[in-house]
């Protein structure tokens, strides 16, 4: 009987909550991550939530939207990724009959998103990706290391010559 529940959840729940997507999919340090929900025509509003997902853990003020501040039911929220981030969200629908619904749920695939738990937590986020970027310190590193071992290969082999 479970299964069949948490099948029937896994198949209603991505319908009910409309396509979830963010942009873009990789991140960096400075840029901003825009998510959107498209949801049905009985959502009233969406409270969107912001968490880093790697130490330390910290949690920024939700954003709230509600039906009348959106254009065709899309509900849209930025967040700006600053310095050693790795966010991840999540958000609860709000429907007119005063049930709330917690988007991501832990057993239902999202296509194209990843789900994470939070540790010492209940709550599943959607983990968006960042990208690491070498500093230019750490690019000259290897530059030197290659025309070091270049020069000493040529001395050996001039050395090696007489």
């Amino acid at each position: 009987m479970n299964k069949i529940l948490i099948v029937f959840l896994a198949l209603i729940l991505p319908s009910a909550s409309g396509e979830i997507a963010h942009n873009p999919q990789e991140v960096s340090q400075g840029t901003t991550l825009t998510a959107w929900i498209d949801a049905d025509e009985d959502v009233q509003s969406i409270t969107f939530y912001v968490c880093t997902l790697k130490d330390p853990y910290t949690c920024y003020k939700p954003q709230k939207m509600t039906k009348n501040e959106t254009q065709n039911n899309r509900f849209q929220f930025e967040y700006y990724v600053k310095e050693n981030d790795y966010p991840g969200y999540k958000y609860e629908l709000e429907k007119e009959n005063n049930e709330t619904l917690k988007i991501p749920e832990p057993l239902t695939p999202y296509e194209g998103l990843e789900v994470e738990k939070m540790p010492d937590s209940n709550s599943y986020y959607f983990k968006v990706n960042v990208k690491v970027t070498k500093s230019n310190d750490e690019s000259i590193l290897p530059n030197l290391s290659f025309i070091s071992t270049i020069t000493i290969i040529s001395l050996i082999v001039i050395a090696g010559r007489r």
